[in-house]
């Protein structure tokens, strides 16, 4: 089973990576107004690197769902507790 710290931990680096900016600090708040250059695309690029790195499978309506980098957070631990 995976601890939020965990997941936010893989998550900075995954939004670092595809973002390319070392600085990115995530929390349960944190959305696209708040990150430069996260768009649509780069939220497609993130959406695919999370699924790769947690093994997991997101839905259109799954990710229309998650209004912050918490409510992301919040399904990857929950998904890892099945």
């Amino acid at each position: 089973m995976l601890t939020e710290s965990s997941v936010y931990s893989a998550l900075t680096d995954i939004f670092s990576d595809v973002l390319d900016n070392d600085n990115i600090v995530l929390t349960r708040d944190t959305t696209a107004k708040d990150i430069d250059g996260w768009d649509s695309l780069t939220n497609i690029q993130i959406m695919l690197r999370t699924g790769q790195v947690f093994k997991l499978h997101f839905s259109a309506g799954q990710i229309q769902s998650f209004h912050n980098v918490g409510d992301l957070v919040a399904f990857i631990v929950d998904k890892s507790k099945s």
